[in-house]
């Protein structure tokens, strides 16, 4: 004959060994997640990097950042390995983040992070029903890493504000 006490407070202990493992990793990954929002807004050395290449399409190098990063112009710099524990690192020199917003600010400020399009340009507007009609922009703001354009329609005057970078297009020659 079975022993059903037995087997039953077997299953107790298991389901609480259980429920606490549970907890455990609830909480380890709210911790992680947490961790990669607040990665978000730094940026490492090799993503500016990559970002002067994808903006301005030239090669920057190590030595800049670090000159840059010397002379405080990233904002104050932390190790990825100190600040991240959960996240996965890579291996190699210490990593420094930069603050996302000062090292927008600074390329920006320098000129590496210039929109598409000035103010005064003659583009073309792709509108929502596919065709193509001219605007002249007004005004041109950044939002992290994207442009947007204030632009005025040649044909009817009417102002449209916010309009991405992506539907904007110089005119054929």
């Amino acid at each position: 004959m079975r022993d059903y006490a037995q087997k039953i407070e077997q299953t107790k202990k298991q389901i609480a060994e259980l429920h606490a493992l549970l907890a455990e990793l609830e909480q380890e990954q709210h911790a992680y997640l947490e961790q990669l929002e607040q990665r978000k807004t730094y940026l490492s050395s090799r993503e500016i990097l990559d970002l002067l290449n994808q903006k301005q399409g030239r090669y920057g190098s190590m030595a800049s950042i670090k000159r840059w990063s010397d002379n405080g112009y990233l904002g104050d710099g932390v190790d990825e390995r100190e600040a991240f524990p959960l996240l996965a690192s890579k291996q190699g020199n210490k990593r420094f983040l930069y603050p996302r917003e000062a090292v927008l600010a600074f390329l920006d400020e320098k000129g590496l992070l210039a929109p598409a399009y000035d103010v005064l340009d003659r583009v073309q507007l792709r509108q929502a029903n596919r065709d193509f009609c001219w605007a002249l922009v007004t005004a041109v703001s950044r939002h992290d890493l994207r442009f947007f354009y204030q632009v005025q329609l040649e044909a009817t005057g009417e102002v449209v504000p916010a309009v991405p970078e992506e539907e904007l297009f110089l005119p054929l020659p």
